[in-house]
């Protein structure tokens, strides 16, 4: 396998209700199972031939196998940093949430990433999946011609591509919470198209069409790795989801 460069995006406050009940200052410290999530997510990067080094941008400590580096004020600027210090083209990058992942399912996203000859992929989950494997957590889910699925929280890029065209990935990152300019920047043919897939009929909407729009901004190939472990969508990011964990594992 190329050699690549994992980077775990660990930056995320928690509330002070989530501190109280876990100790913890950062949600990379949150403890779940036998660890805090930070180090389930090293292990499972650790595990997987091809990865040279991981790096961790956020606050968690430094351990074995691994190198931390202080955040910067943005998730997008935190991206920049993991690009610019990476030491390979492959660029691997997961989010410290996400206490179930395994070697095995980062193996089969940066597989197929690699040889989707994109410069960017992202990984998509069977909704079906995450309810089936973990039913105690609710997850947000848009309805497609491929069925309903979930956003995971792995991405891959080609590093030199992508920190060319970062810019136009941050113009987008600016404008999500502003309809008017997010439909100016990804267009409203597609915006329309996405409202009336969740409330009509989910085939007026693909994922190939989406990737085909997001390719003309970005300017370069993309790609939805739809994996089949539900591990790689289930985060823990808020208190309510940390509960539920806790009440299955009975602790």
């Amino acid at each position: 396998m190329e050699p690549t460069t994992a980077i775990v995006l660990a930056g995320g406050a928690i509330d002070a209700a989530w501190r109280e009940q876990t100790g913890a200052r950062s949600r990379a410290e949150v403890v779940v199972g036998d660890a805090p999530m930070y180090l389930h997510v090293v292990r499972a990067l650790q595990a997987v031939e091809g990865i040279d080094s991981i790096l961790l941008i956020g606050d968690a400590p430094q351990g074995a196998g691994y190198t931390t580096l202080p955040p910067r004020d943005t998730l997008l600027e935190n991206v920049r940093l993991g690009l610019e210090r990476s030491q390979t083209e492959s660029a691997l990058f997961a989010t410290v949430d996400l206490p179930f992942l395994t070697a095995e399912s980062v193996r089969f996203f940066l597989q197929a990433s690699l040889e989707s000859r994109a410069a960017l992929t992202y990984a998509v989950v069977p909704a079906d999946l995450c309810r089936q494997r973990f039913p105690q957590l609710t997850r947000t889910t848009v309805r497609l011609r491929e069925g309903e699925v979930t956003g995971g929280n792995l991405f891959w890029a080609r590093r030199t591509v992508a920190l060319r065209e970062l810019h136009r990935l941050e113009a987008l990152y600016r404008a999500r919470k502003q309809p008017v300019r997010l439909a100016m920047q990804i267009g409203v043919g597609l915006l329309v198209r996405f409202l009336l897939a969740q409330y009509l009929s989910p085939r007026l909407l693909s994922i190939e069409q989406i990737e085909q729009r997001i390719a003309r901004i970005l300017h370069v190939p993309v790609k939805a790795i739809l994996t089949p472990y539900p591990e790689v969508g289930t985060d823990i990011d808020r208190l309510e989801h940390w509960l539920a964990v806790q009440q299955a594992q009975g602790t």
